[in-house]
């Protein structure tokens, strides 16, 4: 999932979030108290634990919406797999029947920076909860920024955090820069049949030929399928 790592390469314009797909009954028609869910990963492709990740934040956190944001410019590692265009496609398709979920790009990939493209993108007064896995969380928490204090205090000066354990159970970094946000971090509940599967778990069985079913949802296999995606081992 995409993290607040550093890198020199990322764009100098500010951050720009487009839509690929609203959400037909999101914040839009909620007049005040307005709840934005964001998952932000490379999604090549997006799986099943995605798709929980998502719906146990909007049902345990109230949510009035989720939006699936896919960074152009990944933070932390290089832009490989399925075209971005493939991977946005295969997005819409996952959550066509969730009419509360919306799917996005943005130009940069750090937290921050989404929540920079948040607030031009949505109504003033919307606050916004990311929703990412527990190494992705810990990355966030622990990264070594230049101004650690002011990076994590732009962040939740803006957002919350809800983080789900994967591999291993998340717990609060008890650094001194982490410590005053303690209460805008929370838990959230996923499945333990989620927490292990990954997006590189599904490539890797799609080069080798292998079954993906109930890994990824069924219109995203099918669409893989037809487009003949993930036929190669990724680098």
């Amino acid at each position: 999932m995409a993290t607040t790592e550093s890198r020199t390469d990322l764009p100098s314009k500010p951050p720009r979030l487009s839509f690929f797909r609203p959400a037909p009954a999101g914040v839009g028609i909620v007049p005040q108290g307005r709840r934005l869910g964001v998952l932000s990963a490379a999604f090549n492709p997006i799986t099943v634990a995605h798709m929980a990740l998502a719906q146990s934040a909007y049902e345990h956190f109230h949510l009035h919406e989720v939006l699936f944001v896919l960074p152009i410019t990944q933070p932390h590692k290089a832009l490989v797999g399925a075209p971005i265009a493939a991977r946005l496609q295969m997005m819409a398709l996952a959550v066509q029947d969730r009419p509360a979920f919306s799917i996005g790009s943005c130009t940069h990939g750090l937290f921050i920076d989404i929540c920079r493209a948040l607030e031009l993108a949505y109504p003033p007064q919307t606050h916004f909860w990311f929703i990412t896995g527990r190494d992705a969380g810990e990355r966030i928490l622990t990264w070594p920024y230049p101004d650690p204090a002011q990076a994590l205090a732009d962040l939740f000066g803006r957002a919350d955090l809800l983080v789900a354990d994967r591999e291993g159970r998340f717990r609060v970094p008890d650094l001194a820069v982490v410590r005053p946000y303690a209460d805008q971090i929370h838990h959230l509940p996923l499945e333990e049949k989620y927490q292990q599967i990954s997006a590189s778990e599904v490539r890797a069985r799609l080069a080798k030929g292998e079954d993906v079913t109930g890994l990824i949802p069924d219109p995203v296999l099918a669409y893989i399928r037809q487009h003949q995606l993930y036929r190669e081992p990724s680098p």
